[in-house]
């Protein structure tokens, strides 16, 4: 059986279907497309799913995904026809999270889940659906899917790794007057040719100019706020006010005191 969601009431939360299917009347779909993903789990027995024309074999505790306006079909095993549960929801909204999972084969066969795992998330789908729980039904599709991410993550590039290993330095010691590029590359234990170069493929800047940008952006929260200009100054790790305002002036077209005062109430 399956449930639908309905379409015109849940544009907004982008989770459209979910049901189970016991294939022992060897229930088959296809070949066809579909316009949303579709992500299947196997909860028993097997079968053959095509996606462009290659076949997959795919058993109990795997799940394979459809998407948009691919030519698929599938059919269950005759000696051990399977039973499936799923999810169908808009595509483009969950890609992000789709893109974190490391797929067993392909880029449509996730691999083996125990069943106690993730079933109790597409059986709650399935109970969401007739009652229209819009919300619920979208937390628990995302639920399904960090499952998958989190027991088949998405190998990072080490140089993104280092990236986002740099920002969080950098948020986390930008206060400081002496924290400066040497400081951080110190902190990593990498050269300053490496973190440029993993930091610009990763954020399109260097790490300078985002050290910079991000004092700057903190020094703007704090006048917005009424703080003094020195305050601001060596809150946001400037030592020399009269550097700072140079710096927010060629930044940001106003002064500090000129920004402060427009942000007054």
């Amino acid at each position: 059986m399956y449930y639908r969601f309905n379409r015109e009431g849940s544009m907004n939360h982008h989770v459209y279907y979910s049901g189970t299917q016991d294939c022992a009347d060897m229930h088959s779909w296809g070949p066809g497309t579909r316009i949303y993903t579709v992500i299947h789990y196997i909860l028993r027995g097997k079968g053959i799913f095509i996606r462009n024309g290659k076949r997959f074999t795919v058993t109990a505790g795997e799940s394979f995904v459809m998407r948009p306006f691919e030519t698929v079909q599938y059919y269950p095993d005759r000696d051990d026809p399977w039973m499936y549960t799923w999810v169908e929801f808009e595509h483009e909204h969950f890609l992000p999270f789709l893109n974190k999972i490391a797929f067993a084969r392909d880029d449509c066969i996730i691999g083996f889940v125990e069943s106690a795992r993730i079933r109790p998330l597409f059986d709650m789908l399935c109970a969401a659906m007739p009652v229209q729980a819009k919300h619920a039904a979208y937390g628990l599709t995302l639920a399904v899917l960090g499952t998958y991410a989190d027991l088949f993550p998405l190998a990072a590039d080490s140089g993104d790794d280092t990236a986002t290993a740099a920002v969080n330095v950098i948020r986390r010691e930008f206060y400081k007057p002496d924290f400066g590029i040497a400081a951080l590359c110190a902190a990593l234990g990498i050269s300053r040719a490496t973190l440029h170069r993993c930091f610009a493929k990763q954020y399109g800047t260097s790490p300078g100019a985002y050290l910079l940008q991000y004092r700057l952006t903190g020094a703007r929260e704090l006048l917005e706020h009424g703080q003094s200009v020195k305050t601001t100054a060596l809150s946001c790790g400037f030592r020399d006010p009269l550097y700072f305002s140079r710096l927010f002036k060629a930044a940001t077209g106003a002064s500090p005191t000129a920004y402060r005062k427009a942000h007054e109430n």
